[in-house]
């Protein structure tokens, strides 16, 4: 890792992809697993697959951000 002021950032950032990566994983097999027994668990468990997705991108902006040294969501 290169001297960057957000390196704490980049390493909780990181971690947490790959956590988060995982669990979309698991509810998208959770998904599967309710097809053909109930309609409103295998759509919520999508809903929640697809938010996870829509986190990770918004991570993936900003560990960019992060490793080229920029912090556009300071004072958030």
């Amino acid at each position: 890792m290169r001297n960057t002021p957000c390196k704490t950032e980049l390493k909780v950032a990181r971690s947490q992809r790959n956590k988060l990566r995982t669990m979309s994983e698991k509810l998208k097999e959770m998904t599967c697993e309710w097809d053909g027994l109930s309609g409103w668990l295998e759509t919520e468990s999508e809903q929640l697959s697809e938010c996870i997705d829509k986190h990770l991108e918004a991570l993936e902006d900003q560990l960019r951000e992060w490793s080229e040294g920029r912090d556009n969501r300071e004072g958030y």
